[in-house]
């Protein structure tokens, strides 16, 4: 099964909708005749027409940046043919709150539409939350970070795990925890991400090098030279590599081991520390012992982190009981 249909099938459990009819923005053409009436509601989860001015925007919404150039191809497809797939909203009060299809609002408040076809649904604030990220991450355009702030902040207001969130958008656990760890990036390199100067791939191979310093040095050598993502990678473990010679250790303070003599050994333990970092969130030390004994290290910075540090490790102990 392919992500995007595992998505859909995340999007229409929450909808009750097909992801191609909801997530109708993600094409350039657009959208069933608007009429110029004002009505209200009919019902909860039926379809109307609404004033423009009556519809707040998603809270929720990840997207903080809209192209002003789509958005006017967009608003000239309506013109010309219509809404094809009304907005989904929900009543708030005596307004109505967007919960997918902000960018056919904007772009018919563009074309100079008062009202627009709606289907109004009653939608918890959890709910609304998750069918926005998953329209979303529909999109191609969306930039990673909004997608990881998307993320951080539902797992923040809803306190769950990394897992309990994939479950429910039905994405792969790695996905979540993935685009998290980027916003543990300085901002020099979150704002290449976020201008497209690097890719989400090439901010990930970013990751294990110790400081921020080395972090922007080597993003800014990206843009400079256009390195791809493999030689990105193999800059850094070199780099692994030539900080382990220099101190005469690995960096969790293990025995060395020459690049000579066991080198593929070294790397393996980089690559597992990398692999422990990016599932929990936080910097991970493997000390290897004579003997193949050893210890993990995983840091917290505060109570919180180590509070949900433990709840995500009992929650993956209680996942692994449940699959033996």
């Amino acid at each position: 099964m392919t992500k995007d249909r595992r998505l859909g099938k995340g999007l229409a459990a929450l909808l009750g909708d097909s992801i191609e009819s909801i997530a109708g923005d993600a094409s350039g053409s657009e959208p069933a005749k608007t009429s110029t009436a004002t009505d209200t509601p009919k019902s909860p989860s039926g379809f109307t027409v609404l004033a423009v001015s009556e519809i707040d925007n998603n809270p929720y919404q990840p997207r903080r940046y809209f192209d002003e150039k789509q958005l006017a191809a967009l608003s000239q497809s309506l013109k010309q043919h219509d809404l094809l797939q009304p907005i989904v909203v929900r009543p708030k009060g005596t307004r109505y709150e967007l919960i997918t299809g902000e960018r056919r609002l904007r772009a018919a408040i563009m074309a100079g539409w008062k009202t627009i076809s709606a289907q109004v649904r009653e939608a918890s604030d959890r709910e609304t939350a998750e069918l926005a990220i998953i329209e979303n991450l529909q999109r191609k355009d969306l930039n990673a970070l909004e997608k990881a702030d998307s993320f951080k902040r539902y797992l923040d207001q809803h306190n769950c795990s990394h897992s309990e969130l994939a479950q429910r958008l039905s994405v792969d656990r790695s996905t979540v925890a993935n685009l998290i760890r980027l916003l543990e990036l300085p901002d020099p390199v979150k704002q290449s991400l976020a201008n497209n100067l690097i890719t989400a791939g090439h901010a990930r191979a970013l990751l294990p090098l110790v400081t921020a310093a080395e972090q922007i040095k080597l993003c800014e050598k990206i843009v400079r030279r256009g390195l791809s993502v493999r030689a990105v990678e193999q800059i850094v473990q070199d780099s692994l590599f030539d900080a382990e010679d220099a101190t005469g250790k690995p960096s969790g303070g293990g025995r060395k081991v020459k690049r000579g003599e066991g080198g593929s050994n070294t790397f393996q333990i980089a690559r597992l520390e990398q692999e422990l970092k990016q599932a929990l969130g936080t910097k991970v030390d493997i000390r290897e012992q004579a003997g193949g004994k050893g210890k993990i290290v995983i840091h917290f910075n505060n109570h919180d982190e180590f509070q949900r540090l433990l709840a995500q490790l009992a929650n993956r102990a209680t996942e692994q009981r449940r699959v033996g």
